[in-house]
């Protein structure tokens, strides 16, 4: 349970927009998963570096954390439902038809852009590690993101 002052300080991180992401790979035993991720952010263009941070409780860590490639997802707006499905712990599986499969992973199908992206480091930091990665490919695609503030996924007003 969250004592007061931190459901004050989630509640402040909670006002700060966020786009949403999924994490799409093939785990160890042959499985297509995804996890919902709102903490991406670019990191460097030169050499191109990404990094995302993951929960040392996601029911994936020793999946992940051991993985070395994986494509991160840009959600779309119309993407709220996937984004909730795979946000559910030990609910991580995507359908056949939810995604194409490339070289390195698993790119979901009608999302806004897509990273491919392969290992580089991974930092221990309190509750979460920070996973740093290289940006092998990436492609950009039409449309509005899913973007999460105030604790629930939102649009973009146009």
């Amino acid at each position: 349970m969250l004592d007061k002052a931190n459901k004050n300080l989630r509640s402040i991180f909670s006002k700060f927009v966020t786009g949403v992401t999924a994490v799409t790979f093939k785990s160890s035993n042959g499985l297509n998963l995804g996890i919902t991720v709102n903490s991406y952010t670019s990191l460097s263009l030169d050499p191109p570096l990404i990094l995302w941070c993951l929960d040392k409780n996601s029911d994936l860590y020793e999946e992940i954390i051991n993985l070395d490639d994986y494509i991160i997802n840009f959600l779309s707006e119309e993407q709220r439902d996937l984004a909730n499905s795979l946000a559910q712990k030990n609910d991580h599986i995507l359908n056949e038809n939810q995604f194409t499969s490339i070289d390195k992973g698993l790119v979901i199908k009608d999302s806004i852009g897509w990273l491919s992206c392969s290992k580089n480091q991974i930092i221990d930091s309190g509750d979460h590690s920070i996973l740093i990665a290289d940006v092998n490919e990436s492609e950009i695609s039409d449309g509005y993101p899913l973007v999460f503030w105030g604790s629930g996924y939102r649009s973009l007003v146009r």
